[in-house]
């Protein structure tokens, strides 16, 4: 049995996630903090998600606690994608209670703990049934919970039908700007159902607490204005912050064989467009593909661009075609945003990815096609002013000199890009010093373990 330094049983925490790409690094950087701060855990998800990344990462003080969703093969059809959530709480919670009884009936190391990450509030149940604490893991911006938080509470939630829309601590919001799963031309109801479980399963506590990963200078007043939900702000969670490395991180995609490093090297410091709209970049409407390909062309700036070998029409052939840029199915990210050639990054705004390009100081085009994407589309260009959003017009269309201009106002020369790179800078070091040994956000989850070994 492994004691803490207060002579107490340390934390072992099971640390659930829904299995996609977005889920599964910031959580397995959640981890590898965690044992550095003296706790051990057992990390869980589906086994779809092992069969994609082969060998998960080894890290002394964790192990893995593989589940089927139905799925082991991945989803093949449309059917498969309207099932997955429901079959995954199914399958997940029978299989988590077995992975918990079997546990605490083992004795040597038993759970203290269950941290569970987004698209997966069933976790909170299955804990709840064998007495165990229950914490959130948000991979979400804190303005975003709050969004939700208002949205699913009768006392606020008249509050979105007024334009702007004015919440507690936020900035003022139109609709555009709302996460798409809210916005009543584009919501999902399935998604819906889930988000309000998240936030019913936080209301049933009595003191919820939520680990974030956003850091305190980064959203000051989102982080704070829930008097209801204790946020804890512990990032930013990404494999080159201080406390991390490469040793816990997991991809579910294989990097191209081209020598990217190489090609950036060979460009002017600041020149290169990068484009990577993320795992479901596939999903891309062309149209949207169409005003890419012809505003990053039109710019005459070299460009490596992440497409999928399976994505196929006339405007991946053009850019394909192209002999300024480099077009490859993937890539380590930190590491192609670290690179001193890199001027801008063309995102949809995923929150790791926004994450990664604040702390590699690399300004942003911002390119939302769902979820969340809208909301720090809105928090990059309006409250840190570290990049523009790209502006739809009717019917969501986009033309190629929309992103044209977008890209110019990034690059360029003039005030306002000035402004965009000296404010991506000053980000970077926030970040980095956040995450830091001895920074506020790494103080935060090292006060949190403590206080969670301090239980038993």
């Amino acid at each position: 049995m492994t004691t803490s330094v207060n002579g107490h049983r340390s934390p072992h925490y099971l640390l659930v996630t829904f299995p996609g790409q977005g889920h599964i690094n910031p959580a397995l950087q959640l981890a590898n903090r965690l044992i550095h701060h003296g706790a051990t855990v057992t990390y869980s998800t589906a086994v779809s998600a092992l069969r994609r990344m082969g060998e998960p990462p080894s890290v002394k003080g964790l192990s893995y606690a593989w589940f089927t969703d139905g799925f082991d093969d991945g989803l093949k059809s449309f059917e498969d994608q309207k099932i997955h959530m429901s079959e995954l709480k199914r399958h997940g919670s029978d299989a988590l209670s077995n992975i918990i009884k079997t546990n605490l009936d083992g004795g040597t190391e038993p759970i203290t703990g269950v941290i569970y990450s987004l698209l997966v509030p069933w976790v909170s149940t299955v804990a709840r049934s064998f007495h165990l604490p229950t914490t959130l893991l948000w991979i979400e911006p804190a303005t975003v919970l709050n969004i939700y938080y208002y949205y699913f509470n009768t006392s606020y939630n008249h509050l979105f039908d007024i334009n702007p829309i004015t919440l507690p601590g936020l900035p003022p919001l139109s609709t555009d700007d709302l996460p798409s799963f809210i916005q009543p031309s584009k919501t999902i109801p399935s998604a819906v159902v889930t988000l309000k479980e998240h936030i019913e399963a936080l209301e049933s506590e009595s003191n919820p607490k939520i680990l974030v990963n956003s850091f305190s200078k980064l959203e000051p007043d989102a982080l704070t204005s829930t008097q209801k939900l204790t946020m804890i702000p512990i990032g930013p969670l990404v494999s080159s912050s201080s406390n991390s490395d490469d040793s816990s991180k997991a991809d579910l995609f294989r990097s191209s064989e081209e020598d990217y490093m190489k090609w950036l090297d060979s460009k002017l410091e600041k020149s290169v467009i990068y484009i990577s709209l993320g795992t479901h970049a596939d999903d891309l409407p062309e149209k949207h593909m169409e005003a890419l390909a012809n505003g990053v062309l039109a710019t005459s700036k070299p460009f490596l661009w992440i497409v999928r070998e399976k994505k196929k029409n006339r405007f991946v052939d053009l850019i394909r075609e192209d002999d300024r840029g480099l077009v490859i199915d993937w890539c380590s990210q930190t590491t192609v945003l670290a690179h001193k050639s890199v001027g801008c990054f063309v995102t949809h705004c995923g929150w790791n990815s926004t994450v990664e390009s604040l702390e590699s100081g690399v300004p942003m085009v911002a390119f939302p096609q769902f979820a969340d994407q809208f909301t720090t589309a809105k928090l990059v260009e309006d409250m840190w002013r570290i990049g523009v959003r790209v502006k739809e017009g009717e019917g969501g269309d986009v033309d190629g000199e929309e992103v044209r201009l977008c890209l110019e106002k990034v690059m360029g020369d003039g005030e306002e890009a000035e402004e965009m790179r000296g404010n991506a800078a000053r980000w970077k070091k926030f970040a980095g010093d956040a995450a830091v040994e001895g920074g506020p956000s790494d103080l935060n989850l090292k006060r949190f373990v403590v206080e969670e070994d301090g239980l038993f």
